[in-house]
């Protein structure tokens, strides 16, 4: 499954009580039902361990790596492909007219040739598995899930909380305000980023999207690193970029891609107009450990987690002073040494707990600077003259 090697994809939610090894007595509890059990017209859902879907030893040395525990949710249906399902329901109906010398069905008897159809290629059906990969934090009392979609989220949500007694909270801009800072973002002012005279301040609060525009610009105008539990730590920016915006006229995304879309015209364009960055590819170094995801600044989703791997001739040279800045000029890649693999779920799940926990210290150092009047006040207006230079403009129109 995704947690245990190859990239990531995956949210976070918090969890309102401590959790340990002894609650798998509960996920046992609700295992997945035997698969001799289902049937085309009722799904069975329940929880399995970490190696696939019908997988249900939930003893600690198979699904417990200190401090990691690790599952899945696992949804299993028999489904019947459309396109045989019509063609089985017409041929039975052209038998059953012709058997009766008449041109047209009666509507019940219609429906009684589909539900006959349907249990008898029910019975032959082959089960079809969906799962959400899950992995507690029992250090950070966190939830990380492969649940991106909404109809995932909702399916985990409900059946985790009656599984453990605890509703697993998702990480968005909004809960982790909260959660970290206590602020509440509905008392903030919504903000326009652009300096483009002719939009009108958005109605409500984006503070996903300006975080993620805000520290694009933090990060392009020099500053490739910050602090984080009294270690330098660095990030870079690279493509595609998406960018969003539900309330300018037009078009209401713009994404860049190939090439180097940071240098493109259409960036600052995309700005100028109102829109906001939403989607980008972000690196974040402490000392060896380097990872890089797809973030999504509107719902704290990440998609494409890259881990760092373990080299047989010793660790690569991929230290924070050698991460570049927007303004570095580019260099020739070194070759990468042989590689070792695959590292343990713990070496695994600790990187990327790195990179929410460095994701979210930047994301914090925004929010203190939204909640500092004067502070922001003055950070706007170098975003604005930015976003101005960007799109060939001088100061006098920025400051417009």
């Amino acid at each position: 499954m995704g947690f245990d090697s190859g990239a990531m994809a995956f949210r976070c939610f918090y969890l309102s009580r401590e959790m340990s090894p002894e609650d798998l007595g509960r996920f046992a509890d609700r295992q997945l039902p035997p698969i001799e059990t289902l049937t085309v017209t009722q799904p069975l859902r329940g929880w399995a361990g970490p190696a696939h879907a019908l997988d249900l030893d939930f003893s600690e040395e198979h699904c417990v790596e200190l401090p990691y525990i690790h599952l899945a949710l696992v949804t299993a249906e028999k489904k019947i492909p459309p396109s045989t399902l019509r063609a089985y329901v017409r041929q039975e109906s052209d038998i059953e007219m012709k058997a009766r010398g008449i041109p047209f069905l009666p509507r019940q008897v219609k429906t009684e040739i589909r539900e006959r159809v349907i249990a008898d290629l029910g019975r032959d059906a082959l089960p079809s598995f969906g799962s959400v990969d899950c992995v507690i934090d029992l250090r950070e009392g966190r939830l990380f899930a492969s649940a991106l979609a909404e109809s995932a989220v909702s399916s985990l949500a409900p059946a985790f909380r009656e599984t453990t007694g605890c509703m697993p909270v998702m990480m968005l801009p909004e809960s982790a305000a909260l959660r970290r800072l206590g602020i509440d973002v509905n008392m903030l002012e919504p903000c326009l980023i652009s300096p483009n005279p002719e939009l009108a301040v958005p109605s409500g609060i984006t503070l996903g999207t300006d975080f993620l525009t805000w520290l694009y610009w933090f990060w392009e105008k020099g500053a490739a690193t910050f602090e984080m539990d009294g270690e330098t730590c660095g990030l870079m920016f690279e493509g595609p970029f998406l960018f969003e915006a539900a309330d300018v006229p037009g078009c209401h995304e713009t994404t860049l891609r190939n090439g180097t879309p940071q240098d493109s015209p259409e960036f600052g364009t995309a700005l100028w107009n109102g829109k906001r960055l939403r989607r980008a590819k972000l690196t974040l170094v402490r000392g060896e450990t380097v990872v890089s995801a797809t973030v999504d600044g509107a719902d704290f989703a990440f998609r494409a987690v890259k881990l760092p791997k373990k080299h047989a001739s010793g660790p690569r040279d991929e230290s924070v002073e050698n991460l570049p800045s927007a303004l570095a000029a580019p260099s020739a890649p070194p070759a990468p040494p042989a590689e070792r693999g695959p590292v343990t779920l713990t070496e695994r799940m600790d990187a990327a707990g790195f990179f929410v926990d460095a994701f979210l210290t930047l994301f914090d150092t925004y929010v203190r600077l939204r909640t500092d009047p004067a502070a922001w006040a003055a950070a706007l207006g170098d975003l604005r003259a930015w976003v101005a230079r960007r799109v060939g403009m001088d100061g006098a129109s920025a400051e417009a």
